[in-house]
């Protein structure tokens, strides 16, 4: 007899701290259900604004800095050095730093980061964010994406042609 009294005060006392208003369809306040916030935006994919914003880039050896990051697999940060080339379609960064090899092809269809390391290897699309070319050089930095949702970010400072 005393364990059931023990069992009935512990449902009244937790009832009595979470409270019991509203339906049973209406989520109490204070719960997930209630305070859910909408998820953000996917970001939107790179196009034509900064297919043409790298279309300024002068091709040749590239030489700078990336960062990049996989959610869930690590970081890529470290100087690199590489190729930039122009062709019909768009804009290559290649470039590698240490055992791993970065390309960047940004076209007016999207842009596209592959990522190969020693036992590793992505592909992602790459969002629109800082696209910045001053004479040779490019500030890039934004959000890789897959499926609508972000995997990551690119980081670049790159000067090409030099």
């Amino acid at each position: 007899m005393r364990r059931l009294r023990l069992v009935a005060g512990a449902v009244v006392l937790q009832a009595a701290l979470l409270g019991c208003t509203g339906s049973a369809d209406e989520p109490a306040a204070g719960s997930p259900a209630a305070s859910t916030t909408p998820a953000p935006a996917p970001p939107t994919p790179a196009g034509s604004a900064e297919a043409q914003a790298l279309a300024a880039l002068p091709a040749g050896p590239a030489t700078g800095t990336a960062v990049v990051t996989l959610t869930g697999a690590g970081e890529l940060r470290a100087p690199v050095t590489g190729q930039c080339s122009q062709t019909a379609d768009g804009t290559r960064i290649e470039a590698s730093a240490d055992t791993a090899t970065i390309r960047l092809d940004v076209t007016p269809g999207g842009a596209h980061l592959a990522l190969d390391d020693v036992g590793l290897s992505a592909t992602s699309d790459v969002a629109t964010g800082r696209y910045e070319v001053s004479g040779r050089h490019l500030s890039l930095a934004a959000p890789l994406v897959h499926d609508g949702g972000s995997t990551g970010r690119v980081e670049l400072e790159v000067d090409c042609g030099g």
